[in-house]
């Protein structure tokens, strides 16, 4: 074949199929499509989470047309069959049993968290009745990028919940170069996930241009590595149009109904399939020590993210030798600076009323403004966020603060006092400057939030630069606040196709050529 299989790329021994592990999907929708059902060699189940009564049900294939959508390759990455594909293209663990857990369609953020929070609440309280060893998560969401504590975040605190109970949660990282990480990547306790691009035929292996950073807790992301770019799925065209228009389908020689794509989506759950793997050569491991074995054995390169992360090996992971299991690993920064920071910061975020460091709400206030620790201070901000104590002046502080993390969760306090939305709009704009891209991106989505029409012209000032510079994630979010305050949306040209990378030059071409019509249209100077 032209293109390899996630196994043929990574080199993964033909006797590690994951077969006997069962392993977790959670996605909006599955499709009873060949690749991702039930057959000889393993069982595959769906969970709808959202129904009242949640059991899993054997997933039996149904005749085609099949809805080609987000739910199905993800699952195929981490464990599809290679049905239609005489058994090549297939996932990490092609004999793994699925949980496919389905929580239904979302359309805001709020909806998004609310249906995940229902899906993993429901792992959590029966993976160890169905033996599932590890979960992926793949969508992401904006609620802040990575620069807020994982307390703050209902996702997140779900994924250390099951992470704490001894399941491998694996998570993708995103897809845009210039934020710290979308989605519950950030989590402390979850293996985030980024990617490199597949390269035909033996050209050098480059890494993806995903998310990378370091989070409110200190964690780098992206701290694993996988196929991210030119990834061969199933994608069930629904016509000829559709096929003969997909950026790269037309003139590959792969199977009709599987096509090249991209995205740290599908790096994430081959991690998992990878793992089962690994456990199905070593079935007493913990969650813990697979994931271990995969980052000490993973492939390094300096080019690869700085080396930070390395690509995943399952032949040298399966190997990796019991007695380096040790606390070793977990090099702990013992500056007292630092642990007194990490002291505080859990004491305020105890889930508990009563706090080590201070017993009151004047010394929560005394801590946010005078402690020296800028972490601390974006701490006690989300500790006090619902508070009646985070006045006018206060907020007008945090969100003038030097720190990041500050900024970031003065706008988290924002998002949710609307009485404040009037007093600090004129402030949100000019965050759309901030130094800080996380920041400009999160303050343009909470502008969509606000919904006031004074945040039209803004939005639009900063496309065209967004555009040039290929700043993708703010693009999209300037975009979309528009098309909510105007009703507008402008076409592309040339349009955007499946199949598309982010970052090419035809893409910056198309994400132009829409910031000049918004800028025509609202008779805003700064195009040529």
């Amino acid at each position: 074949m032209e293109w390899p299989s996630i196994r043929d790329f990574l080199d993964v021994p033909s006797h590690l199929t994951g077969e006997n592990i069962a392993i977790a999907v959670v996605d909006g929708y599955f499709p009873p499509h060949p690749d991702i059902t039930t057959n000889n060699q393993r069982h595959v189940y769906l969970v709808k989470t959202s129904e009242a009564d949640i059991k899993p049900q054997l997933f039996q294939r149904s005749e085609a047309p099949w809805r080609r959508n987000h739910g199905l390759m993800t699952a195929a990455a981490a464990a599809g069959s290679g049905s239609l594909a005489s058994g090549y293209y297939t996932g990490a663990a092609p004999e793994a049993d699925l949980y496919l857990l389905e929580t239904g369609a979302f359309r805001t953020v709020k909806e998004l968290e609310d249906k995940f929070v229902i899906a993993l609440s429901w792992l959590l309280k029966n993976f160890r009745r169905y033996g599932i060893r590890g979960v992926v998560l793949t969508r992401a969401y904006t609620r802040d990028t990575g620069l807020l504590p994982w307390q703050a975040d209902p996702i997140r605190v779900y994924c250390e919940k099951l992470a704490t109970e001894g399941l491998l949660v694996v998570v993708a990282s995103g897809n845009t170069k210039e934020l710290t990480c979308s989605g519950p990547a950030s989590s402390p306790s979850v293996l985030s996930v980024g990617g490199v691009i597949v390269p035909q035929n033996q050209d050098a292996i480059i890494p993806y241009h995903g998310c990378r950073g370091i989070t409110f807790e200190g964690k780098r992301i992206p701290e694993i590595l996988a196929p991210a770019e030119n990834v061969v799925l199933p994608l069930p065209f629904q016509s000829t149009d559709e096929y003969e228009n997909h950026y790269t389908a037309p003139f590959d020689k792969l199977p009709y109904g599987y096509a090249r794509t991209e995205g740290t989506s599908y790096a994430a759950p081959i991690v998992l399939g990878c793992a089962a793997c690994i456990w199905q050569a070593n079935p007493e491991w913990t969650a813990s020590q697979v994931e271990l074995a995969m980052k000490m054995t993973a492939v390094y390169k300096d080019e690869w993210h700085g080396a930070v992360a390395g690509l995943v090996d399952v032949k040298a992971a399966t190997t990796y030798p019991a007695k380096s299991f040790t606390k070793a690993h977990n090099q702990d920064n013992n500056d007292t600076a630092v642990l007194d920071e990490r002291r505080l910061i859990s004491s305020v975020l105890s889930q508990g009323n009563e706090l080590s460091c201070c017993k009151t709400t004047d010394e929560l206030k005394k801590l946010l403004i005078n402690s020296p620790f800028p972490r601390v201070r974006a701490a006690t901000l989300i500790k006090l966020a619902a508070s009646s104590e985070i006045t006018y002046n206060i907020m007008e502080v945090m969100l003038n603060d030097l720190n990041s993390y500050v900024r970031m969760a003065a706008l988290f306090v924002l998002h949710n006092r609307e009485d404040m939305w009037g007093e600090f709009s004129s402030k949100v704009i000019e965050l759309f400057k901030d130094q800080d891209i996380n920041i400009r991106y999160c303050a343009i989505k909470l502008a969509s939030v606000i919904g006031d029409l004074s945040f039209i012209k803004p939005l639009i000032s900063g496309l065209l630069d967004d555009a040039v510079q290929q700043q993708v994630s703010t693009f999209g979010a300037r975009c979309e606040g528009l098309q909510l305050l105007t009703g507008i949306v402008y076409e592309p040209d040339p349009e955007f196709r499946d199949g598309q990378c982010f970052y090419s030059e035809l893409s910056t071409q198309s994400r132009v050529s829409v910031a000049l019509k918004w800028h025509i249209k609202f008779n805003i100077n700064g195009y040529k």
